[in-house]
């Protein structure tokens, strides 16, 4: 085999390599985003993935454990769908009630129960610049 041959030769397996480790990478780590109904609708779809789930934590449902970090609520989506959502870890500052929340984890279709090992509160509008009327 000729030098040039076996460089090409080396740089395609370089390059397929480089490709299979990108693609296996993105299977592994990719999430479902989902809102509350899709995942009640379908759960056994999305057993054995990463779930990332959004919704709107429903008034006077939060039951917060602060010392412990423990944290249990409730979640809704705007059609009305509800899961209790259980939490261990540092809960954000903006986490309040009516708030938007994004939550990870796993999903217990039988007791409808969100295990969350990551919790994401977006920020009320009060930190939203307000807009000049004319």
């Amino acid at each position: 085999m000729k030098k040039g041959t076996k460089l090409v030769a080396i740089g395609i397996i370089v390059v397929v390599a480089v490709f299979y480790l990108i693609s296996s990478g993105f299977k592994q780590s990719g999430v479902y985003y989902l809102e509350v109904h899709e995942l009640i609708k379908d759960p056994t779809k999305y057993e054995a993935k990463g779930i990332r789930v959004s919704g709107d934590v429903v008034k006077g449902t939060i039951v917060k454990d602060a010392k412990n970090q423990h944290l249990e609520f409730v979640m809704a989506d705007g059609t009305g769908k509800q899961m209790n959502v259980v939490y261990n870890g540092i809960i954000p500052d903006a986490f309040t009630e009516d708030v938007q929340v994004i939550v990870e984890g796993k999903y217990h279709k039988d007791t409808n129960t969100f295990n969350a090992s990551t919790l994401l509160a977006k920020c009320p509008s009060k930190y939203e610049a307000e807009v000049e009327k004319q």
